[in-house]
């Protein structure tokens, strides 16, 4: 998972594209001192690895209060989803906070489009 910072944590909260057009954008957030997280973490990882397209930015939700705010993340871990969808944009980005194991985070990606 690629860390996120900066100008790039800004795209993510104001919701501009920061990838091609048409394709969808995810953001892991995590805390360090969640075991739960760092078990969300190493199923994505293996996403990761088992498919090239999938590139899942992430972030602490300690250096994120702006984001946390702007889209309401209720608990971590959480794994926000965007899409090019008009009325998905308005709404804000999907969120996922059960990862109930690399199967069902499969079929959740795959079925919203990132896979």
């Amino acid at each position: 998972m690629n860390p996120v910072r900066g100008l790039e944590l800004q795209n993510f909260m104001s919701g501009r594209p920061v990838t091609a057009p048409g394709s969808r954008r995810s953001l892991y957030v995590y805390s360090p001192f969640c075991g739960t997280c760092r078990l969300a973490e190493r199923m994505l990882t293996l996403l990761e690895q088992s498919y090239p397209q999938l590139a899942i930015a992430s972030v602490n939700v300690l250096d994120a209060a702006e984001l946390v705010q702007a889209h309401r993340i209720e608990s971590v871990p959480c794994l926000l989803l965007w899409g090019e969808d008009t009325t998905e944009r308005e709404s804000g980005p999907e969120k996922i906070y059960a990862f109930h194991s690399v199967t069902y985070m499969y079929e959740r990606l795959k079925g919203g489009g990132l896979l």
